[in-house]
């Protein structure tokens, strides 16, 4: 095919003395030349070559960039003669009929100008993806501040403002060139999804991929070359690759689908949701900051070991002197910053966290929900007569044979009933019984989240009857944050200062 003029070398080696026409000299000491060669038109027989350029080309090695594939794509399209896997079973003559057809097909086409023409095109398109590449590795306007002791860096700028001008020359044609490209990595292999994760990859690692998916990639490949290029030469922005291919992007999909409109120039940490849509997504979505060891153990039975939720536990500090109320407001700004959701659970006898709270939602520092326990977890969600039935559930399993001899229930109850904490229930508890083995902490968190699950609402006789606990609704929504798309949360919700509670945006 290079002899045939078909697919153009983007080097040419070989021996200086010697001559053909459109191979002109680099350097006549080493014999490198650059290949103009087009082919010519040939009024029979086959595709079409360039004279003269047989035994002399023998002399020449040609060497060719891997983007040169996009001819080869076209090279396989049209000069492809196939029947149906079934003609032979249905009718062996039809076989014969059949490319006989398309034989005189093949010569009508490498017969016509057309041919020439196409091809010439193809190899253009190909050229110029490859000296648009370099560009690809110029940093951006924003972050050239130490580029004047950079001389690669140096270097692309200057090769940048020449490549400005031929670009120029295909002004809005470029986009009609990059959908092209589009169009054929669609043709090579359909799988568009498949298509935006692989290019998320290190590039050496896409390099690898091989067959019908390679090939789609490296047209996509040459898109994005063609499309950084143009925006780093020219200015403004045009529309990523997946934008150019089969079908139409409805206003607001990108973001709702990848968490971001631009997803190739976006950080890592702005296509979560992307990853998140295909179950590929295993970092930490959810932050969930506590303030004791029976918040943590209560919300981690909620929530298992997906390892999308990480807990951190404050034990009451929250807001200390010194700045840590700061750093904690700054741990929250980074949790956004990041695209995961914060999940606040504090007690509300500080007035110091309620305000910084509110103050931070209300200025969407941070995006989630929070709760305030009042007076703490255990009597914002229980009876004390609860809290008893699973005080003496836990020490009956602990004490295992010997729980025959533990308190009854109807003899305990008066002296726990005026609890008006967890830690004053469990003073009274053990002055009343001496059952110190069930105590405060992420054991018994756990056992009154297993008592929560298994009865969701508060019982008859509590100012909230009917009404779902606070603990298994912050456990729903901490489980919803990890399979929801934080872009689309964003955009649609916001926190209730007042109320800590994701409502929809008005």
């Amino acid at each position: 095919m290079w002899r045939i003029g078909i697919l153009r070398a983007d080097l040419v080696q070989g021996n200086a003395s010697s001559e053909v026409d459109g191979l002109l000299a680099i350097d006549a000491t080493d014999g490198s030349f650059i290949d103009t060669r087009v082919s010519r038109r040939r009024d029979k027989g086959q595709p079409s070559v360039v004279p003269e350029a047989g035994a002399r080309a023998e002399l020449h090695t040609p060497y060719f960039h891997p983007y040169k594939l996009y001819v080869l794509h076209h090279v396989a399209r049209t000069l492809r003669i196939s029947t149906s896997s079934t003609q032979f079973l249905r009718w062996t003559p039809g076989v014969l009929s059949v490319v006989e057809w398309q034989l005189r097909e093949l010569h009508q086409w490498t017969e016509s100008n057309a041919f020439i023409e196409r091809f010439d095109h193809w190899n253009r398109v190909s050229e110029l993806a490859i000296v648009c590449e370099p560009v690809r590795w110029m940093r951006p306007a924003s972050d050239r501040a130490q580029d004047d002791d950079d001389e690669e860096q140096a270097w692309l700028r200057d090769y940048a403002a020449e490549l400005s001008s031929v670009l120029k020359d295909f002004g809005p044609g470029v986009d009609g060139l990059r959908r092209d490209l589009a169009f054929a990595a669609n043709e090579r292999d359909g799988n568009r999804r498949i298509h935006t994760l692989l290019r998320l990859m290190k590039p050496f690692e896409r390099e690898r991929i091989e067959g019908r998916l390679g090939a789609a990639m490296k047209f996509l490949d040459m898109a994005e070359s063609i499309r950084r290029a143009a925006e780093r030469t020219l200015g403004g922005q045009l529309p990523e690759e997946d934008e150019l291919g089969p079908g139409t992007w409805m206003e607001g999909a990108r973001a709702a689908i990848y968490g971001t409109e631009r997803v190739y120039d976006a950080p890592p940490g702005k296509l979560r949701d992307f990853l998140g849509t295909l179950g590929l997504d295993v970092g930490v979505k959810v932050r969930c900051y506590v303030e004791g060891e029976t918040e943590l153990g209560a919300l981690r039975h909620a929530v298992g070991s997906s390892g999308l939720c990480a807990f951190i536990n404050l034990q009451g500090k929250v807001l200390e002197k010194h700045g840590k109320g700061l750093a904690f407001a700054d741990s929250l700004a980074s949790d956004k910053a990041n695209h995961m959701f914060s999940i606040v659970v504090v007690d509300a006898d500080k007035p110091d966290i309620v305000r910084m709270l509110r103050t931070t939602a209300a200025a969407e520092v941070f995006h989630g929900a929070f709760v305030l326990f009042d007076p703490d977890l255990e009597l914002a969600n229980f009876t004390t007569a609860e809290l008893l039935e699973v005080a003496l559930n836990m020490s009956a399993q602990i004490r295992g044979k010997a729980s025959d001899k533990a308190p009854a229930y109807a003899d305990v109850l008066p002296f726990v009933r005026e609890a008006r904490s967890g830690k004053e229930f469990f003073r009274k508890l053990h002055q009343a019984t001496g059952l110190t083995e069930v105590d405060k902490g992420e054991d018994w968190g756990a056992a009154l989240m297993a008592y929560a699950i298994e009865h969701r609402t508060y019982p008859v006789g509590h100012l909230n009857a009917g009404r779902v606990r606070e603990l298994v609704e912050i456990a729903q929504t901490l489980v919803r944050a990890q399979g929801a798309q934080f872009g689309v949360s964003l955009a649609r919700e916001t926190i209730d200062p007042t109320t800590g509670k994701i409502t929809p945006r008005t």
